[in-house]
């Protein structure tokens, strides 16, 4: 016999000795049964919501996926478990006998405190000399007795192990996360023109390219959302361009609902006001996004409006949306939620702490304490700056002064001076003596002198020199993101209350949580007006 076939053989035995030394072992059986689900779980997990792994691994800490892995492997392993010790007994039953088991017993269907009858000793006692794996004398009712009991101990710990498991993975959502469920749901059941909020008037904006996997979504969010605030108190900006899939279709469909709802609108789809850069990078791209940004904000500039919205590409719950509007009871300049992709939080190039620092990618995103303290509450975190997926922010800086409500700018003087570097220094037409008569701000690209940085980040600085709008805050309970497997990772597995719990009372923001995130170099970070400033371009 040759060598190969030798080895062939071989490992054809040892498999086979190994797979029936596990097939009588229990322990070691089971063991294998919960290794091969939990295996079985990983991949389909990998391939579902991190394609593969290729999302940046320290931003999802193996402890974390193995806690979220173990609330889909436990219930799973306990209704095989059950199954395994639940099927032969109703088999047995469905084919009308007893019938006498492998192991030289059947389950008598009755106490386990009854005496065999004659009968019955008879049958075990041939059974256990035909079996090839007993040699000793063994006591027919006490193996009886032992298999019943052992029987009825795996069925209840199994049982009430599905039970819980199930129970604690069916309960995953925070009470805080939906606290506005209901109410939402009580609007779109009954739907009033005034709607069920506080009667501010909103304008919605967004930006659309390419989303035919978003929009859909959205379009239901921004539905129930407006039956909420109510359609006589809502007026809705879009501006889709330039997209090569299904997006103004789409668009057009929400158009039409939106139409028999009355509500307010302009909705442009195909739009090329804006036309697209062949290099859609750097300074080019934030120029674009800027210019494309102000063209959805242009029916604001016909005033009215208490505050705006402005939604980036993103899957929200409509809760989420009114949780974003209430942040803080109301009280802020500027509000936003959380992104998340596969960095973990998203953009991070807008984010900054209190003190304009740069942000972690995980949890508790944080360095200075006051954000990490509302970061342990859940509670709006206040920050420099943010995007961060959807924002709301006051509608005032952004409306002509004749227009504005005059409640929540000041007519005092800006108690400092501007920094050089802001445009409003060099031009004397960007400045008015208070902030309420202050011109109109709107989405810019960074001027010569000033960190490059997004037209998402400079919003808010603008908010912050030009108007002395202070209050900007972050609130955690309002998760958003671009793609539906991050979506659903960070918006519901993350935030399990099993989940939370490890991740803010035991490891707490352990080895990478503490670490800066930085686009572009670290060492050539520095600090600016603005803060601590990204190294990108």
């Amino acid at each position: 016999m040759s060598l190969p076939r030798l080895i062939r053989k071989l490992n054809v035995h040892f498999i086979t000795r190994f797979f029936f030394a596990i097939k009588r072992n229990p322990t070691l059986l089971s063991f294998s049964i919960f290794l091969a689900i939990y295996i079985a779980t990983e991949i389909i997990f990998s391939i579902s919501f991190f394609a593969c792994l290729t999302g940046w691994l320290p931003a999802f800490p193996v402890s974390w996926r193995f806690l979220l892995m173990l609330l889909f492997v436990v219930p799973i392993f306990a209704f095989v478990q059950l199954s395994r010790i639940l099927l032969p007994l109703l088999s047995n039953k469905w084919n009308g006998g007893m019938g006498i088991s492998k192991q030289g017993y059947f389950i008598l269907q009755r106490g386990v405190n009854d005496s065999p009858s004659d009968d019955e000793n008879a049958l075990l006692e041939t059974a256990e000399e035909g079996s090839e794996r007993s040699s000793r004398p063994v006591s027919p009712t006490a193996h009886l007795v032992a298999h019943h009991r052992s029987w009825w101990t795996q069925l209840f710990t199994y049982a009430i192990l599905f039970c819980v498991s199930t129970w604690v993975g069916a309960h995953y959502e925070q009470p805080g996360d939906v606290r506005y469920r209901d109410a939402v749901q009580t609007a779109v059941a009954h739907p009033l023109r005034q709607g069920y909020g506080n009667q501010d008037k909103i304008f919605i904006a967004a930006i659309f390219y390419n989303n035919e996997l978003v929009i859909p979504y959205w379009h239901n969010s921004l539905i129930k959302t407006i039956h909420y605030l109510g359609p006589d108190n809502v007026f809705v900006s879009i501006v889709e361009s330039h997209s090569t899939d299904t997006s103004a279709e789409l668009l057009q469909e929400l158009d039409a609902d939106l139409a028999l709802m009355g509500v307010s609108r302009r909705i442009l789809t195909g739009d090329e006001t804006v036309a697209r850069p062949d290099y859609l990078g750097g300074r080019e791209r934030i120029q674009f996004l800027a210019a494309t940004r102000n063209i959805a904000l242009e029916p604001l500039m016909e005033g009215g409006y208490d505050k705006v919205v402005f939604s980036n590409d993103i899957f929200i719950e409509p809760e989420t949306l009114v949780e974003l509007l209430e942040t803080n009871n109301g009280n802020y300049d500027m509000a936003c939620g959380l992104d998340f992709g596969h960095f973990g939080a998203y953009d991070m190039w807008v984010l900054r702490d209190r003190q304009a620092k740069l942000t972690s990618g995980i949890w508790p995103y944080f360095f200075d304490e006051a954000d990490y303290r509302a970061m342990q509450t859940d509670s709006p975190a206040p920050v420099f700056s943010c995007w961060n997926g959807i924002v709301v922010f006051n509608a005032d800086p952004l409306i002509p002064i004749h227009l504005r409500s005059n409640r929540t700018l000041s007519t005092d003087p800006l108690p400092y001076d501007l920094p050089a570097t802001h445009p409003a220094a060099q031009d004397p037409a960007m400045r008015g003596p208070s902030p309420a008569l202050t011109p109109p701000i709107q989405f810019r690209a960074s001027a010569p002198g000033e960190c490059f940085s997004s037209e998402s980040f400079l919003l808010p600085y603008d908010l912050r020199r030009q108007f002395n709008l202070q209050r900007i805050f972050v609130n955690p309970r309002v998760i958003t993101a671009y793609k539906w497997r991050y979506y659903a990772y960070f918006k519901w597995f993350m935030r399990h209350p099993v989940l939370r719990w490890w991740i803010e009372k035991v490891y707490d923001g352990a080895w990478m949580a503490r670490t800066v995130f930085v686009v572009g170099d670290e060492t050539q970070v520095y600090r600016w007006d603005g803060g601590d400033c990204h190294p990108w371009f």
